[in-house]
């Protein structure tokens, strides 16, 4: 496989996580994806011009993935806002004031 192909293939391997919403897994697949990269632009000639395709290619996939990511935070936090709120008789109550008189030292 090229060099370039390794590349796709985590490429995929990444859009799989981000769409299942694997967040973590994500990450380090980006990681993986990013040494890829780089080693694969270093294997290549400069102005073959398969950089150029690759770079666009990286471009892309990481614009799409911020698109996803951010989409899904909105959506969640659009969720979290439509949770109810806790009832009165569940939030935690402040101790009465006590008197110093009955305040012991």
């Amino acid at each position: 496989m090229t060099a370039g192909g390794t590349c796709r293939v985590a490429a995929e391997r990444l859009r799989r996580a981000i769409a299942q919403g694997a967040y973590v897994r994500a990450r380090a697949i980006l990681g993986e994806y990013s040494r890829q990269l780089e080693e694969a632009l270093r294997a290549l000639p400069a102005g073959g011009g398969e950089d150029k395709e690759l770079e666009r290619e990286a471009r892309d996939l990481l614009e799409w993935a911020r698109r996803v990511v951010l989409a899904s935070r909105a959506a969640a936090a659009t969720r979290l806002k439509r949770l109810p709120r806790p009832v009165r008789a569940y939030r935690p109550v402040a101790p009465p004031p006590r008197h110093t008189f009955e305040l012991r030292g």
